[in-house]
């Protein structure tokens, strides 16, 4: 490699120049290539930019023109996010080196550098852009035994993060399944008592029936089925037992502005079938019990 190389690779200013330096030190191909061509393609960086020495070479104009032509666009305003400038070490015939200035453009600033020019140079800007974008596309194959490890680990490391992925799914579905059965106690609660809320007064089972709560009450009561007591309506043993009905509390304002509380009976769904069962049988108990036998057991 030319001494001239190496000194253009030692100004980059990241990690990878330093690899395209291993690169072209470990390919014999490259060890007597010595022309622009092998310059410019080492100043071509992963961070999508394109060097002026590069867009000089590609549409043969003289570098000095294509820095000239930069700092006029520069003058008129554009962009200079799109033009950084930086500098290159040329060798000297006599020894030592000399340094000179160039710029890093990227896409957008070689397509506003390139409207300047004429057509033909301008397809030639395009073609290499083009052709940088497809090779980053590619699937880069190992060159070497460093480019192979490399590969190698980034592989592995992949690896470790899916199946570290996949251990965290798991662990997240073993913490899921744990939860719900520990749930599963107060789920059966609900299901098997708070559902007890959706009961229905004396008042909406008599309409069902085609009476009112006062019948309702008063035909129960002669069956033995409700008492009252307090002013509130209860049921006899067993009936109590049965699930039939639930309880409910009302909060009222009495004539001294003070707040007082009454309770009062409620039927469950058992309880409004168990009506409409005796109101079908004619208010007869046993056969009631008859017709919705296996419907619901007694509770304990």
């Amino acid at each position: 490699m030319s001494a001239f190389v190496r000194n253009v690779l030692s100004s980059g200013k990241d990690g990878s120049t330093s690899f395209l330096l291993f690169m072209l030190n470990s390919n014999p191909n490259n060890q007597n290539q010595t022309n622009n061509s092998s310059l410019m393609a080492t100043l071509i960086h992963d961070t999508d930019r394109m060097s002026s020495l590069e867009i000089a070479e590609l549409t043969g104009k003289r570098h000095d023109a294509i820095l000239r032509d930069i700092r006029n666009l520069l003058k008129q305003g554009v962009s200079a996010h799109n033009f950084v400038e930086t500098s290159y070490k040329q060798p000297q015939p006599r020894g030592g080196y000399k340094e000179l200035p160039c710029f890093e453009l990227t896409k957008k600033g070689c397509l506003i550098l390139a409207s300047g020019y004429d057509a033909i140079l301008r397809e030639k800007i395009i073609d290499r852009w083009e052709s940088l974008e497809m090779e980053k596309r590619k699937p880069q194959t190992p060159k070497n035994y460093l480019e192979a490890l490399k590969a190698l680990v980034s592989s592995e490391e992949e690896k470790e993060r899916l199946a570290l992925e996949v251990q965290q799914k798991q662990i997240t579905i073993e913490l899921q399944e744990k939860e719900i059965k520990q749930a599963a106690p107060k789920v059966n609660y609900y299901d098997n008592h708070l559902q007890s809320v959706n009961t229905l007064t004396s008042t909406q089972v008599a309409k069902q029936i085609g009476m009112d709560a006062e019948k309702l009450h008063r035909k129960m009561k002669e069956i033995g089925i409700l008492y009252k007591q307090s002013g509130q309506w209860l049921l006899y043993s067993p009936f109590s037992t049965w699930g039939l009905h639930a309880t409910r509390t009302k909060t009222y304002t009495r004539n001294d502005g003070s707040i007082g509380t009454s309770v009062y009976t409620v039927w469950t769904t058992k309880g409004l079938r168990f009506i409409h069962a005796l109101n079908e049988c004619g208010w007869n108990v046993k056969k009631a019990i008859k017709q919705i036998k296996g419907e619901f057991e007694p509770a304990a």
